[in-house]
């Protein structure tokens, strides 16, 4: 894990090849690891004050990196600079004079902290220069090629391994590898100049600042959309589907189709009608909803079996209404583009039949798009024959690999417990996941009033924490410890300063930056794995798990 002092790069900062930087450094994967912004050098060796842009705290050592964005001009032995805004300037030093200044200004003022501790006795200083804006292909005394990073440049990693062994060739004995706790005391010493002391809460929107960029695949698939009729789009949880679904439905939109974007899940189709609810042409609901917009709902029979008269009742009753539409009734309502989200819910044959009839040209001329994970289907037992229907039409499949939501912690475990394997995972650190075993249900409240109490503590926003439990809230550990919570339904209001409660099967589509799972033994044994698989990938960036003592996951 790689941790950034400050976690997130301010608004005054205006350096773009610094912000640049910053971002590449996010991709470091070196042994507890952390990167500084602007270490200011008060005891510079031959300037009043000095400033590295970054410095790199590993077990290798310490590394000072130059950062030179745009231009990159060496005349007569001077040095020009011209920024973004076309405006030169002139310097007498050159990056690698002023870098390696900084370097032996910073083992200086580190060995004479340190010189007691024999750990680092030998303590191995490095430094590079960043052009993450050229090609830098110069050659001169002056100019040390192997620590340059240039645009051409693709490991980060492999990079700084590499300004290290430069500088690790040219000292004298063995360089100390640094322990966690040398690293601590070191990066504590350096910080001071911050007067800042990251929180988890810091710690945890550092992560989700990463977390939300779309990969490059998702950006690719993404150009590709817009060129094919009939979608199939698979991923796995973490992997952006939503994300894609909902961009895909608001460009559609904007370009003047008319758009119904279904989801089976109200809870989903609630948050995604929350960001577009401005947007003309695009109609957001959960597809029995969509039914009860054109035939009554039967209170009494749905009282009865609740779930035959969703999956079967219901949408025959509305397959009828539409047949017995004419064909000017039909035209007013028809679509489009329809859109399905957690596509492995709604493919059921007596949906696809209705949804046929609702979309111009139909399933076989007419345009849709499908996202799902078959992986997550804990409602359908009639999927196979839906995508069957499908697979009928001239349909084009992608699959999605990369996960973009949760970091490596989260994604590793929440397969590990689920037995599902979840792919690739994007590089992002964080926070380990937590196991929480309780003895009973006094033991049980004290261990969750202790986890919330911390978070408050560490200055976590109190909404960002959503408990995850296969049961509803009335019915609840949670409940019965008298927590109180702010439950996901028609009358959630996310104004309330309390944690969110959702069931793990309301939840689906949906995530939190931190999710408390509870309740996990009363899981049936048959849906254990999908539902560890859902639940665990809710959380982007910190996850607990609180079980019983007598329960083994």
């Amino acid at each position: 894990m790689t941790t950034f002092i400050p976690p997130y790069m301010g608004e005054k900062i205006k350096s773009n090849a610094e912000k640049k930087m910053y971002d590449v450094l996010q991709k470091l994967n070196m042994k507890n690891a952390y990167v500084l912004h602007s270490l200011g050098l008060p005891k510079h060796q031959s300037k009043i004050y000095g400033e590295i842009d970054f410095v790199v705290v590993c077990d290798r050592g310490v590394a000072c990196l130059e950062i030179k964005g745009g231009r990159v001009e060496c005349r007569d032995g001077k040095w020009f600079f011209k920024d973004r805004y076309g405006v030169e300037r002139e310097k007498p030093e050159g990056p690698f004079a002023q870098v390696t200044g900084n370097m032996f200004s910073l083992r200086d003022v580190l060995k004479k902290k340190f010189q007691n501790n024999k750990h680092t006795k030998n303590l191995l200083t490095a430094c590079g220069v960043v052009f993450p804006d050229i090609e830098f292909k110069s050659v001169s005394q002056e100019i040390i090629s192997e620590v340059v990073y240039d645009n051409r440049t693709e490991d980060i990693t492999g990079y700084m391994n590499r300004v290290f062994d430069y500088w690790e060739e040219r000292q004298h004995g063995q360089p100390s590898r640094l322990s966690p706790g040398d690293i601590r005391d070191i990066v504590q010493f350096l910080r001071g100049d911050f007067v800042f002391i990251p929180t988890l809460s810091d710690r945890l929107n550092s992560v989700e600042k990463r977390l939300v960029r779309l990969t490059s695949e998702q950006a690719q698939l993404m150009q590709a959309l817009s060129l094919n009729k009939h979608l199939l789009i698979e991923g796995n949880a973490g992997t952006g589907k939503t994300l894609l679904a909902v961009d895909f439905a608001k460009k559609k939109a904007a370009s003047g189709k008319k758009v119904l974007f279904l989801t089976y899940n109200k809870n989903l189709a609630n948050n995604v009608i929350r960001q577009v609810d401005t947007i003309e042409n695009l109609k957001v609901i959960n597809i029995h909803a969509l039914f009860g917009e054109y035939v009554a709902v039967d209170i009494k029979k749905m009282q009865e079996n609740p779930n035959v008269y969703f999956s079967e009742i219901l949408p025959e009753i509305f397959y009828e209404y539409l047949s017995e539409l004419s064909d000017e009734e039909l035209e007013k309502i028809k679509y489009d583009l329809i859109i399905m989200d957690e596509g492995q819910d709604i493919l059921k044959p007596l949906y696809l039949y209705s949804l046929d009839t609702l979309l111009r040209g139909g399933f076989a001329n007419g345009d849709w798009a499908v996202f799902y994970d078959e992986k997550q289907n804990i409602y359908n037992p009639d999927y196979n024959d839906g995508m069957e229907i499908l697979h009928g039409y001239n349909c084009t499949e992608f699959k999605l690999f990369v996960n973009c939501r949760n970091t490596v912690q989260i994604g590793t475990y929440s397969s590990k417990i689920s037995g599902i394997d979840l792919g690739e995972f994007i590089r992002e650190n964080g926070e380990e996941v937590q196991n929480i075993s309780y003895e009973d249900d006094d033991d049980f409240k004290k261990k969750i009033t202790g986890i919330l109490k911390n978070l408050r503590n560490e200055k976590v926003d109190i909404r960002d924490v959503v408990f995850l439990a296969p049961k509803k809230y009335k019915n609840s550990k949670v409940a019965q410890a008298g927590i109180e919570v702010n439950e996901i339904g028609d009358n959630f209001d996310s104004s309330k300063e309390l944690p969110v409660y959702a069931t793990i099967q309301g939840f689906k589509g949906l995530d939190s930056k931190i999710v408390i799972l509870t309740d996990v033994e009363y899981i049936r044994k048959e849906n254990l794995s999908s539902f560890l698989y859902i639940a665990g990938t809710r959380a982007r960036t910190l996850l607990y798990i609180v079980t019983p003592k007598v329960f083994f996951i």
